[in-house]
């Protein structure tokens, strides 16, 4: 399943000279409910079925993420628990309150996955077409 990634060039300051980069254009969030219809007409089961199940699904992968383990979803990737810690020079000095800098939630994703976000193409972003679209 080939996608098309859609970026815009954006122009940015560095040491008050102009550079240009591309930059990926992110559409709206695409909501469960959305995605639960979509899964229905690719199954026999009802949007709200499939949607208890997603929901009852993703309060696992939360209970277990936040639980400290690593959670594996086949196709797609792992979630686990991230800490970002900085380093000090005594053994003493290294406690969650003094070496903690930030905790969150990491991805890293299958490789098919990874195979597939590279093979995506671009189409660069055109305003009158996105005016277009929101017309409709």
């Amino acid at each position: 399943m080939k996608k098309v990634l859609t970026y815009e060039i954006v122009k940015r300051k560095v040491f008050k000279e102009d550079k240009w980069m591309i930059s990926l254009r992110r559409h709206k969030k695409r909501s469960l409910k959305k995605t639960t219809e979509t899964v229905a007409l690719r199954t026999t089961s009802s949007p709200s079925d499939i949607e208890g199940l997603l929901q009852a699904y993703l309060e696992q992968i939360r209970y277990h993420v936040l639980s400290g383990e690593s959670v594996n979803i086949n196709g797609f990737g792992t979630f686990y628990p991230k800490v970002t810690a900085k380093l000090v020079d005594k053994e003493e000095d290294a406690t969650v309150n003094n070496c903690v800098q930030s905790v969150t939630i990491g991805f890293r994703p299958c490789t098919e996955l990874k195979e597939a976000i590279k093979e995506s193409g671009f189409t660069e972003f055109s305003p009158a077409k996105d005016a277009n679209k929101k017309r409709r």
